[in-house]
């Protein structure tokens, strides 16, 4: 995907505000909402509305597969943001169970 960098995370003001004020509209809000949430994050890339920090890219490139990966769980599975939580939360690693797996690695 393409994207620009600066200094720092950043959002074009002026961009964002001329998307919102005469692009954005009830057709086109209804038509992204059944969109996974990355392709938001292409999308403000792609307009060059938000640019990212130099050398950061790898960084958000890993968040962006790790939403992915609890987005498309949540939608196999069918669960409600809540559902997921308790599902993630009751099928985690417990602590003694990550000592015993490094233990047996080790």
């Amino acid at each position: 995907m393409y994207f620009e960098q600066s200094d720092h995370l950043d959002v074009d003001a002026e961009r964002a505000c001329e998307f919102v004020t005469c692009s954005f509209d009830y057709d086109w809000y209804a038509r992204v909402q059944a969109h996974a949430g990355i392709e938001s994050a292409r999308f403000w890339l792609n307009e060059t509305i938000l640019t990212l920090p130099t050398g950061k890219s790898q960084r958000y490139q890993e968040m962006a597969v790790r939403g992915q990966y609890f987005a498309r769980l949540a939608e196999r599975l069918n669960l409600t943001p809540a559902e997921m939580d308790q599902y993630l939360i009751s099928n985690a690693v417990k602590e003694v169970q990550q000592l015993d797996l490094f233990s047996m690695a080790a």
